[in-house]
């Protein structure tokens, strides 16, 4: 019976196509323009009929005759028999009377992912591919993919803002700016006020209702800017039209400014996908300048990366070495230098450890004060979430936690010539170091957030509060620390989410000169990266209140 109901549910879906295409409209197309076949891909489970609005908003804002054809794919999941659609729809758009000079393949969501699949593989040519609450895949982010409008609203919950952050860096920052020719073929334009579904229209699917935020924006005004976005590129690509390439690039500059407080966060956590991280054991970016402690391995050491990191790889976390590293050492009067690597906290081989190389170990400062210079080194370990690795934009993309040792605040005081400093008050029973640093990663985000993101979580997100630090222990593998997480727990109301990190600490000894192997003067935490906490503020803190669980279907178009 159970089999019988999959068939009959399996030749519904078959039988009930949906598939349409839209011919150009009455007196449509600039004289000597090409005639341009827009073939799109739906979402998963969304149905296709639902994207007719924002394809009719296309062609109103096109000066060029463009045919639309849109695919319904099996099960209403573009990833299943997306070349025979492909085919099938193409010819029906051909029998009436289609004859196109160029073919442009535009994607929704999975339906763009899906599109990025079936052109690495089919030897049908088309001339520019258009994503939707989407972007390039990173594993296609250096291919010699088709020119891409990457197009996307800022309340995206399914693709978040902070992996449009990512694909501007890549697409737009790097490639030359925002004017740059290179730029202009794969650019990045976010609209203000709209959401994942503002790309289609009707009922919500129910991966939507669980995770996009509200729009901002009514359905039909969000279609006429996603048509006049499109057709703008399409003008400029095509027509080498010089209104519609600077509207582009005033679209570009406008993302920018976007996307601006996020690409901050990003880069002072050290983000693995705007550079990769650099290997202090194997150098190749010489602004490091990052010295190796202890120098030691337990059996022979790893050896170099395959490949090396490349020349521009990132040194550290600045956020680390800037804020983190200099509040361990509290109201202490030095200067301080801090430079930090990225290393697997568990590594032996060889044994990476916070370290101060000035005053070298065994001396100290006459006195703390501005003729006091330190050198000291810290160590972190961004943890990434495994689900990232999909690239579907859907869960966070910043570290979890980082995982960073600092030399502790004892060693530092120790250090700057403070006699009979407290191991137990400065360090050691001290929940506070790793709890204040976290707070301020969170006041940082909301200090460099847009006014209308910081207004808008003002207004509806959950907001953070810090719990003292939680002391890890020892265990049979040796410190708990490691995977003691930091914990993110809901208030009952849900209205506030306790950050909690866990800390471990050894006192000092001999002003640090001692072997290796004796742990002393360390002080580790487990913090908050400012990039999540900007993440926070931008989409997942506002999931809870400021999404679709709880909302009717009559609130949701506004």
């Amino acid at each position: 019976a159970m089999l019988r109901l999959l068939l009959v549910s399996l030749f519904s879906c078959i039988a009930a196509d949906d598939s349409f295409i839209l011919p150009p409209r009455n007196g449509s197309g600039s004289p000597g323009g090409p005639e341009i076949a827009l073939i799109f891909n739906q979402g998963a489970k969304s149905p296709v009929l639902g994207y007719k609005p924002m394809l009719q908003a296309i062609q109103v804002a096109s000066t060029y005759r463009l045919w639309v054809g849109v695919p319904q794919h099996l099960l209403d999941i573009a990833d299943l028999d997306f070349a025979p659609k492909m085919e099938e729809i193409l010819q029906r758009m051909s029998k009436a009377g289609m004859k196109a000079d160029r073919y442009v393949l535009m994607g929704h969501s999975l339906g763009a992912v899906g599109c990025q699949l079936y052109l690495a593989n089919t030897k049908r040519k088309f001339d520019a591919l258009v994503l939707t609450g989407s972007s390039i895949l990173r594993h296609y982010r250096n291919s010699s993919l088709l020119p891409t409008l990457t197009l996307d609203g800022d309340l995206d919950g399914l693709l978040r803002l902070s992996r449009q952050a990512e694909a501007y860096f890549h697409q737009v920052e790097r490639a030359g700016g925002p004017e740059d020719a290179k730029s202009l073929e794969r650019p990045v334009v976010i609209l203000q006020g709209l959401n994942h579904w503002s790309f289609s229209s009707g009922d919500l699917p129910g991966n939507v209702r669980s995770h996009d935020l509200r729009a901002e924006r009514s359905q039909l005004e969000g279609h006429q800017m996603i048509g006049e976005a499109v057709s703008d590129y399409l003008a400029f690509l095509f027509g080498k039209s010089t209104g519609a390439r600077q509207r582009l690039v005033t679209a570009v500059q406008k993302t920018g400014v976007i996307l601006k407080p996020l690409l901050e966060a990003l880069k002072m956590e050290g983000y693995h996908h705007l550079q990769p991280p650099c290997n202090s054991d194997y150098p190749t970016n010489p602004t490091c300048q990052y010295p190796k402690y202890p120098d030691k391995s337990f059996l022979p050491p790893a050896g170099p990366p395959k490949p090396l990191p490349p020349a521009d790889c990132t040194c550290g976390s600045p956020w680390v070495e800037q804020v983190a590293a200099p509040m361990m050492k509290g109201d202490l009067d030095v200067k301080l230098i801090v430079k930090d690597a990225f290393h697997d906290v568990s590594d032996v081989r060889p044994f990476h450890l916070p370290h101060i190389f000035e005053p070298t170990p065994g001396s100290a400062c006459a006195a703390p004060g501005p003729d006091c210079r330190m050198n000291s080194t810290t160590v972190t370990m961004p943890i990434y979430d495994l689900k990232d690795l999909v690239d579907t934009g859907l869960w966070p993309i910043t570290a979890s936690e980082m995982r960073t040792k600092f030399k502790s605040r004892q060693a530092l005081q120790e250090a700057a010539g403070l006699k009979d400093v407290n191991f137990t008050e400065t360090d050691g029973s001290n929940a506070g170091i790793c709890q204040s640093i976290n707070q301020a990663a969170y006041e940082w985000a909301l200090k460099h957030a847009s006014p209308v993101a910081l207004g808008r979580f003002q207004k509806y997100g959950q907001k953070l509060s810090f719990a003292e630090d939680k002391k890890s222990g020892f265990g049979i593998m040796g410190p708990t620390w490691i995977h003691d997480s930091l914990t993110y727990t809901p208030s009952q109301d849900k209205k506030t989410v306790v950050v909690q990190s866990h800390y471990f600490t050894t006192a000092n000894k001999n002003l640090g000169d001692v072997p290796f192997i004796q742990t002393v003067g360390y002080h580790y935490c487990k913090l908050l990266s400012p990039a999540r906490a900007m993440e926070w503020i931008y989409v997942d803190g506002l999931k809870e209140f400021y999404g679709f669980k709880n909302v009717t279907e009559t609130a949701i178009i506004v």
